[in-house]
């Protein structure tokens, strides 16, 4: 009896493999038409950095736009990308058009996360190459951005994990724990590292409202002087 269970379970092991782990993917997050309908994702959360404690606010659009607001002890950050152009702001210093080794990185960025949906499920939204390099395996680079890793739980078929090259270092963001929101599965704990365990970083979302009201100035330098 243990013999055919075990039988059993290596033959739905096999055949999970060799399902298409996009539609894998899209079944575990609560199905492509209800990820089709997400217009926006706002999230906020706290952050932990180097024994310091801090919060963060994201917004993400399916299009491709990007604001993060981040705030550590006494270091703050804003960014946003409007699809083209991005601007970002350190502590007090004026704003600034980011550079274009900064833009490689945020025209990636914007699909980081959960948000790498909005690019791996839809391909004729985006620009860009996606590709499935084994059953629990997925890589995509943006027109113009940098190569995202993706890999699958192969027991929940949702992002285990997803990696990126930040000049000589690998960034590792690690997903620990889920949520559903509006029937939609999403990261609720990020484990984020490169490689040094000082300078690793842990983000847990404490709010998100999917499709909440959109101010265009978000994306924008405008924006940003506002703060």
């Amino acid at each position: 009896m243990l013999k055919l269970i075990s039988f059993m379970l290596l033959l739905l092991t096999f055949a999970s493999a060799a399902e298409d782990p996009i539609a894998r993917w899209e079944k575990a997050v609560g199905g492509r038409e209800k990820v089709a309908a997400i217009k926006a994702i706002y999230r906020e959360g706290t952050i932990e950095f180097a024994g310091m404690q801090g919060a963060i606010k994201v917004w993400h659009t399916s299009d491709g736009r990007y604001r993060k607001e981040e705030r550590v002890a006494t270091n703050w950050l804003i960014e946003s990308f409007d699809g083209n152009t991005g601007m970002v702001q350190a502590g007090p210093q004026a704003p600034r058009g980011m550079s274009e080794e900064e833009l490689r990185q945020n025209r990636s960025k914007r699909f980081a996360n959960s948000n790498a949906m909005f690019f791996v499920f839809f391909p004729e939204r985006h620009r860009g190459t996606r590709t499935v390099e084994d059953g629990n395996t997925v890589v995509f680079t943006p027109d113009g951005g940098i190569e995202w890793r993706i890999t699958l739980d192969p027991q929940t078929s949702l992002p285990q994990e997803m990696g990126h090259r930040e000049g000589d270092k690998t960034i590792t963001a690690r997903f620990t724990s889920y949520e559903t929101v509006d029937g939609v599965k999403l990261e609720k704990e990020i484990q984020r590292s490169a490689g040094d365990p000082s300078r690793s970083a842990v983000i847990r979302f404490t709010k998100t409202v999917i499709n909440p009201p959109i101010d265009e100035s978000l994306f924008s330098i405008a924006g940003i002087m506002a703060q």
